[in-house]
This record gives C-alpha cells, structure tokens and sequence, in this order.
C-alpha cells in the first residue's frame, strides 16, 4: 500500500569516513563562517524561518549530510544550511536528484540512521522519486525534503509548477507512491508536529522513506519556538512492539525440540534495536545460519556456523541445508520471490517467522509461527531464556560450503572490449582486496550476482546491494553515502556493470569533489549481461537491444579529474588486475591525512560467463565446487581483431554477434 498522503493547513486543502576536512562537502563548508543570519545557531528553540528550524533540528539531532541538488524552490533550506557554518550540517552536492537520494539511502543503511535528501520540484522531484522507490522497496529510512514554488501561483503557471492543478503534476500524489507518508507543510505553526511525525513513520515499525514538501514561501516564514520536549535524537521518537512473551516462549520451545533447526537472517536484522543479540543468540545455541543476499554481513562469514547465501545466487549447500531442516527460523527477511526460489517448499510448521511487520513474509510463505517483533528484541528475549534453560542444536557434521563452477556463456563470442580477463578470476583477486573495515556496495547484473556466489564479507565490513526496485546505478551514488561519516582508514570498493555506469557514472565526480576512499570497479563486456543471459536462455537465443558500441570507461573517468584528484586504470587480464589494485592501495594510502583518493579500475572482460544465477543453472552435481578447492579452468578464446570490434547493424533478424 503507498504512503499517506497529507497536505497540512487550508491552503492547499483542495487536493488531495568522509573527506569533509577539505573543505569540499558543498556549500555548507565552504564558508568560513556563519554569516549575517548566525541567528540560526542559536539553541534551535528560537530558529526564525522554516528553513532555520529544519536544519538546526537535523544538526541537533546529528544528522550530518544534507544529498541533494539545488534549484529555485530548495534555496532557502540550502541557505540555511550554509549560514550555520563550517562542519555544523553539510550539504552534499550529487550530480542528479536519484543520485542524492541513493546517498541518503547508502547512508542510512550503512550508518543504521535517517538519511536526508532534497531537491527542488518539477523533474527534480521526478527525479528524486527513482531513489526513494528503492528506499521504499527495501524499507530505509529516508527523509525527502522537496521545495515546493509559492502557494499563490498554485496552478497559476508557476515554474515546476506541482500542484497537481491543470496538467502540472500531483507532486504529493506521485511521492505518495513511494513513500510510507508524504506532507505539504503549508502552515508554519505546524512545523514541529510534522518534522516529528516524518521521523517517527521513517524510523518506526517497518521503515521506509517520508517526504516533507514546502512551498517557497513557507520556508521564509517564522516558526513558534520549538516545544520544550523535543528529542535530542530521531531514535526517541521511534515506536516499537512489545515482544509477546508467550510467542518468543513458542519459539524457543520450538527450537529446542528441532533436530534439524537453520536461522535464516534477513537485512531487517541491520535494522535492529539490537543486532548483537541476534549473532549472540544462535552461536550458544549452536545453530547453523544462513543469510539473505541483502543480509550476508549481518553473520560473520568466517564463523564455522554460517552455511552461506540463499536465494537466487546463494549456495547450493546452503539451499540444501535449509530443504533438509525441520525447523526455519526467518529472522528480519521478507521471504521474497528472490529469496525463496531455491528453497523448496518453505511454509507450514517447517516456518517460523520473526519480523517487525511479518506481513509480507506470512503472504509469501504462510508460517506456521509468527513472533511479531524487532528481530533484535525477540533475540535478547530468546537469549535470556536460553541461558536459563540451555540447549545446543545438533552439528552439521562435514558441512562443506559449494558453489557453482563458473563456465562460459554458451554462443557468444568475445566481448568486444578484448583481453583475457574472466569476470569469476577478477572477483577471486578482489575478494582479498576487499575493506576489512570498510564498506563493500554492490549494483545490478552479472557482476554483482558472481561478487555475492563467490566472495565472502570480510569480518566487520557491510555489503550493500539494491533489490528492491533493482535499479541499474544506484551503488554509484549509495557508496558516497556509506563512505561519509566512515571512520578513518576504512574505505569502499564498488562493483558495478558497465551499464550502470552509463546510466549513472558521473557521481563519481562526487566522490572526487568529496576526495573520498571510494574504488569504482566497473566490468566491462559492452552489454547488459543478464539480460543476454536471459535471452540466450528462454528467447533462444535471439539477442535484442541489449548490446552496444564499447566504451572505453577509463577514458571517460580522466575526465573527472586529474591523477592527483582521481586513480583511474584498466585490466585486461589477471596479472594487470594484481598490479592495478597494489598500486591503488599504495597511492590511497599515500593520500594527505583528511583526504583520500578516489580510484576507478575498468575491468575489460574477454566473454561474458553463465551468472550463478539458479534460474540459469543445471543443478546436477558436477556444476558445483566445494569451497578449498580449484575451479575448472574456463579457456578463452583469442581477442577478436579490432576491426570487429564494433557490432553489426541490427537488421530484421536482430543484432549479430
């Protein structure tokens, strides 16, 4: 169901880790101080304007980054922020409006708090809406903040006119579509109650995206003085279930009488009040764990109990333990299509599910258990009882982690890009580059599905990846936002398609402005894989407006910035792509204190290889591989000459290969 729609006062009634020390996260630190209007740093309770009150509010309640982009309605929030000063909010300028709000959700997933975006209105609204969709689909926190032209020209002809008057688009209607609520905020006198109302409904049961919009003039107008108890943080403003005490003891028995019991950790665990107890919990019960692909750092991969990925591009073993467990406990996950593909007939007695909203996995699967609860809260309650009444899960004796074999793709020849380099031998030397404290993002296709089958999470670091409207670019701007407020010394490494890169590559100039650790690795193979995977699978083959000209990525990337402001290499075979990630390590760690240094690798792939997608798969026993031990060797076939390296001209029976 879409977020409420509300519009507050009469007026409109009628329808329904970061580089900040450098001085170059926006506006805001770009002054050096406060300016004429330093009134708006005052303690808050008497902030003049609207704008004045809803950035000292964010400051106050440790907001830190403000994604967005600028334009004539969004200026006074923008004003506001940068007469607070230097290092008090920054604003953080992305390169398009669904960029900012993939930063706003990069950070709110990776730092566990309210992301904030804003842009003006019309396409700029549009716009933002692509980024709140994802927010919306795997419910992050977000707080859209959308200028709004003055109220007197509503449906009068105004500039980005979104009053929904006339043909001017229902800005309020289309946000409700993609978020839990969405206000017109047209009396100031209301501006608290709404300021708290977004952030309780964000942050509150299962969270999502909010959108306040404002019209140009309100935001000059002044405000009553803010309420005398007024959070110090968003997090009080949160409501959560009790735990039903008799549902965590039905469970609990329930595990306790299994033989054969597997936890299965959705990303709803991320979320939690308190996700330590959920790791606490299975290890002294002893119970074997499998995660979600959203989820798979919630679990340390290294721990002897943890069984793998399950879904689409998870682990055959782990599938399998999940079919032969007489007991699943879904703890956080959604039970979506994506996840329950390769695991049988889950549903019945064999379920349990633990959720704060257990709704969509009970019309997925229809458990036969349901703790309706903060994952984290039903952990604790389960762990107090465990160890008053302990037990211990029998062992998976001999379990062994599996994986497919990677193989090429049947049919197709060499990708125009040249070289020898394969997609799975370029994530095996990534896996041991990957951040130990960092933070490791992920976009759409091929890449991305080999990056989740075949490398693990290093211990402490977070994995993010967008599945819920799936949209192709979203790590380019997500990785700015988990690499802002990151500790020093971590870093973020993006794997991405050459595709999204073309959809969505210029926020890497973000990261340059920012001087952000952030390494873009992007697979180059000159077409959108997946989908030929899928055509080659159930279209026979008949490849159709998914392939196109190279492009020589790395080139584009010089242009971001010079070498001092951007590290940027190709790869073409395995030995370049060992040279070029030492040499990154070696000029990031090289980097000024306060800074560090953007990179983008532009791996050239020879053929395009079968994704360890299970729809794609045989799944007979030979395709797999036990992990320790080498996978077959995948020949390549000589580069094509570079006179055939442009594709053919579609003709009337498609594109040739």
């Amino acid at each position: 169901m879409a977020g409420a729609t509300t519009t507050t006062g009469a007026a409109a009634s009628d329808r329904a880790g970061s580089a900040t020390a450098s001085g170059r996260v926006g506006s805001a630190a770009a002054s050096e101080q406060a300016g004429p209007a330093a009134a708006a740093d005052r303690a808050g309770a008497t902030a003049s304007t609207v704008a004045d009150a809803l950035v000292t509010s964010l400051r106050d309640w440790g907001v830190r980054y403000v994604f967005g982009v600028s334009g004539a309605n969004i200026e006074h929030l923008h004003d506001a922020v940068h007469r607070l000063g230097r290092g008090r909010l920054a604003s953080v300028l992305a390169r398009r409006e669904d960029g900012a709000a993939f930063m706003a959700d990069g950070h709110a997933r990776v730092h566990r708090t309210l992301g904030v975006c804003c842009s003006t209105s019309g396409g700029a609204l549009v716009n933002l809406a692509v980024g709140l969709a994802e927010s919306y689909a795997e419910s992050v926190p977000v707080l859209a903040l959308v200028g709004q032209p003055p109220q007197a020209l509503a449906g009068k002809g105004a500039f980005q006119d979104g009053s929904g008057i006339g043909r001017t688009v229902d800005s309020a209607l289309l946000l409700s579509a993609v978020t839990k609520r969405t206000v017109t905020l047209t009396d100031p006198e209301r501006l608290w109650e709404e300021l708290a109302e977004a952030a309780r409904t964000a942050l509150s049961g299962r969270p999502g995206p909010v959108a306040l919009l404002v019209p140009r003039d309100v935001f000059e107008r002044p405000v009553p003085e803010r309420p005398a108890d007024w959070p110090s943080a968003p997090e009080e403003l949160v409501e959560r279930p009790e735990v039903d005490e008799d549902e965590v003891r039905a469970l609990f028995d329930a595990l306790r009488e299994a033989k054969r019991p597997v936890v299965l950790l959705g990303h709803g665990v991320r979320r939690s009040a308190d996700r330590d107890a959920v790791a606490e919990f299975v290890r002294e019960a002893r119970i074997p764990v499998a995660t979600t692909m959203s989820a798979r750092a919630e679990f340390a991969n290294s721990d002897p109990l943890f069984l793998g990925v399950a879904g689409v591009v998870g682990h055959p073993s782990a599938h399998a333990a999940v079919q032969d467990s007489d007991l699943v406990v879904a703890i956080g996950a959604g039970l979506n299509a994506m996840t329950r593909g390769p695991l049988g007939d889950l549903r019945g007695d064999r379920l349990a599910v633990v959720n704060i909203d257990p709704g969509e996995a009970s019309r997925a699967a229809s458990p036969g258990l349901v703790v309706r609860a903060d994952a984290g809260a039903a952990a604790r309650r389960l762990l107090e009882l465990l160890r008053k009444e302990p037990f211990q899960a029998e062992e998976l004796a001999g379990y062994r982690r599996t994986r497919f074999r990677p193989r090429p793709a049947p049919g197709l020849d060499p990708a125009p890009v040249g070289g020898s380099l394969l997609q799975s031998e370029a994530i095996a030397a990534l896996t041991a580059f990957l951040p130990a404290e960092g933070h490791l993002v992920l976009d759409a296709g091929n890449c991305a599905s080999a990056a989740i089958h075949l490398s693990d999470v290093p211990d402490g670091a977070s994995s993010t990846i967008a599945l819920g409207a799936g949209g192709m670019g979203y790590s380019l701007g997500a990785a700015v936002g988990a690499q802002l407020g990151s500790a020093a010394g971590s870093r973020t490494v993006v794997i991405l398609g050459d595709g999204a890169f073309l959809m969505n590559g210029l926020e890497v100039h973000t990261a340059v402005d920012l001087r952000l650790p952030v390494l873009y690795v992007v697979f180059n193979n000159a077409m959108h894989g997946m989908c030929v995977t899928r055509q080659q699978t159930y279209f026979d083959s008949r490849i159709e407006s998914v392939r196109y000209a190279p492009v020589d990525i790395a080139t584009v990337a010089r242009g971001l910035g010079g070498p001092d402001r951007l590290w940027v290499a190709s790869a073409d075979s395995r030995e370049e792509l060992d040279r070029a990630l030492a040499e990154y390590a070696a000029r990031s760690a090289a980097a000024p204190d306060g800074t560090g240094l953007p990179g983008l690798l532009e791996l050239r792939l020879a053929r395009e290889e079968v994704p360890p997608f299970t729809p794609f798969l045989p799944l007979d026993e030979p395709t797999y591989y036990v992990d320790e031990a080498a996978p077959a060797e995948v020949t390549v076939p000589a580069p094509r000459s570079a006179a055939a390296d442009r594709p053919a001209v579609p003709g009337r029976a498609g594109v040739s290969a």
